[in-house]
């Protein structure tokens, strides 16, 4: 349970979660008295229009009860907090947003415990990664969807990036196979999978978000733009992360991964001496600016390379959505950091 209400936001519209809910209920309690003395005191002359009044309070009592009655309405469960407010913004208060991992997990090695498997099989539809992003959740996954809830793979309904994970680090059972799952770090990529997902909510809670959806579409869009407008003001994008991630990124703006700590699509893959020594020579080859580590990755490691190089470790967001924001956030500061990196 969060100390503060949290504002997210897709393409900068936010919303407060937490404690205006609980103030609009009191204000509804509010208002119900007030309709129902009204419509007690207006027994003499102009009974008709006083009963009118009460009538319109009490049908503005009940419109606030629905948007504010969160229990009341469908769940739609996410598996991370990059697709929260996404989510959020096509469903608006049509459906409440739960999400499973919790922001700033790394979404590889995530367990669920049994609440969470209560929580999936209770919503009305999950919306999952894919592509074994959440490695831990896959198990739990088939199960809810063959009990009948509906799982919607994000990656089943975008173009993905063909990449080269074929085991090179040391630990082989984490291989996620030849298509990289990060598609969420492209605005653009996952823009094409919000029409498909807006349908498959709206089935699934008995409610037509077309409109909804386009309007996260063009959102995306516009943040596409934000964050190619920042990367466009370097000389040179070339990249050296802390696993293989942000291969979508690069590819949408401009940036050439050169390589990572972690030679895997997953973080609980392992860094090996080869790989390391090979990174080492293409670094200072390609006069890289800088190693950028992100959740997952052995700090250690990242150090030691960089050191070796001769340049700095800075910490990228590509899990993790800031405290007060959405992916829009997450996004824009993602390229800050790289930006300020490289600069």
């Amino acid at each position: 349970m969060e100390s503060s209400p949290r504002l997210r936001s897709v393409g900068g519209v936010k919303r407060l979660r937490g404690v205006s809910a609980a103030i609009a209920l009191g204000l509804v309690g509010i208002g119900c008295s007030e309709a129902s003395q009204s419509a007690t005191t207006t027994t003499d002359g102009g009974v008709v229009a006083d009963a009118s009044s009460a009538a319109g309070s009490a049908t503005s009592v009940v419109d606030t009860t629905t948007s504010v009655a969160r229990a009341d309405v469908p769940s739609v469960v996410v598996t991370y907090a990059a697709l929260e407010s996404i989510v959020e913004g096509i469903v608006g208060d049509a459906a409440r947003v739960e999400v499973i991992i919790p922001n700033g997990t790394d979404p590889h090695d995530f367990e669920p415990s049994a609440k969470d498997l209560e929580l999936m099989s209770s919503s009305a539809v999950v919306v999952a990664n894919g592509l074994d992003l959440e490695e831990g959740l896959e198990d739990a996954l088939a199960e809810v969807e063959k009990s009948g809830v509906p799982v919607f793979h994000v990656a089943d309904h975008v173009t993905l990036r063909e990449g080269s994970d074929d085991g090179n680090g040391d630990d082989e059972s984490h291989d996620h196979g030849a298509e990289d799952p990060h598609v969420w770090l492209d605005p653009l990529t996952l823009a094409e999978a919000v029409p498909a997902l807006a349908r498959e909510i709206g089935a699934a809670i008995g409610a037509d978000l077309g409109n909804a959806g386009d309007a996260v579409v063009s959102s995306l869009q516009e943040l596409d733009k934000k964050v190619a407008a920042k990367i466009s003001g370097l000389e040179s994008c070339v990249v050296i992360t802390g696993h293989d991630s942000l291969g979508y990124f690069g590819a949408r703006y401009g940036c050439e991964v050169l390589g990572s700590v972690i030679p895997s699509f997953s973080t609980a893959a392992e860094a090996t001496a080869k790989n390391l020594s090979e990174l080492k020579d293409l670094a200072k080859a390609e006069g890289v600016g800088a190693i950028f580590t992100e959740l997952g990755t052995p700090a250690d490691v990242a150090e030691q390379l960089a050191r070796e190089v001769g340049v700095e470790v800075i910490e990228i967001a590509t899990h993790l959505v800031p405290d007060e924001g959405g992916y829009d956030e997450m996004m824009l500061a993602l390229a800050d950091a790289v930006v300020a990196g490289l600069s």
